[in-house]
């Protein structure tokens, strides 16, 4: 893939000049149309208008379908096209489809500061009563402040997305330490090179376990007898739907 390309992420609403204006004035090599899976009449005019004002323009257009009112979706499929143009300048429209959207897009950038932009098109209107027909752009902003979001360290995302494939959710400890072995998130051996004991490994394991329940809340854990098991919560899946598990 060529690198150092302008790509921008632009959801598609009821307007089109918030859309078309960033494109063409900055030279945009690809863009990525984002519209709701059921959209109307007048948002597929909206987009028939963009593609003719992007024709000739040498614009790589890629369209993409999705539910502008899930936070989840959106934040999944922006963070998904980030990874997928890593090495490339990627610019987000805040300002254009749905107030979701727009978030989405601004924690996107916050979640991965590094790898894209956001910024705003400010517009006038010709007349007030037709805020959908926007007359001119005015300025575009791209100095939005962003604030970095930690996200979860690899350790911790790599359980929670072990938790997420396995039957109802919940796994032994047992069973987690020999998968996180295999993944090398738990080394076999210590530091001077003796074989890790199995108290070991499960000191370690409740380690990364421990703010994960109590901090986070992203696990329960349970012990029966001798039995120990893990599950994950639902603000664990919203933690695996958000930050994903492929570090940027």
């Amino acid at each position: 893939m060529q690198k150092d390309l302008r790509v921008h992420i632009a959801p598609v609403g009821y307007e089109t000049k918030r859309v078309t204006e960033p494109l063409i004035r900055q030279r945009a090599d690809k863009v990525y149309l984002i519209s709701h899976d059921n959209d109307d009449e007048y948002v597929r005019g909206c987009l028939q208008a963009i593609d003719g004002e992007l024709r000739g323009k040498s614009i790589e257009i890629e369209r993409i379908r999705l539910d502008f009112w899930n936070l989840y979706e959106c934040i999944e499929k922006f963070r998904e096209i980030i990874l997928k143009e890593r090495g490339n300048l990627v610019y987000v429209n805040v300002s254009t489809g749905s107030k979701i959207t727009a978030m989405a897009g601004m924690l996107s950038c916050m979640l991965w500061s590094r790898a894209a932009r956001p910024y705003f098109v400010h517009i006038s209107y010709e007349n007030r009563r037709t805020v959908i027909k926007p007359e001119k752009v005015l300025r575009i902003e791209d100095a939005l402040p962003t604030y970095e979001i930690r996200r979860p360290r690899k350790d911790v995302m790599s359980v929670l997305e072990l938790l997420k494939d396995a039957d109802d959710g919940t796994m032994q400890k047992k069973d987690i330490i020999q998968e996180l072995e295999s993944k090398r998130i738990i080394e076999p051996t210590g530091r001077g090179g003796e074989k890790m004991t199995d108290p070991a490994k499960h000191s370690r394991l409740r380690t990364l376990l421990k703010p994960m329940e109590s901090e986070f809340e992203y696990v329960k854990v349970e012990s029966t007898g001798s039995r120990s098991t893990v599950s994950i919560t639902e603000q664990g899946e919203k933690a695996l739907r958000i930050f994903g598990v492929v570090d940027v």
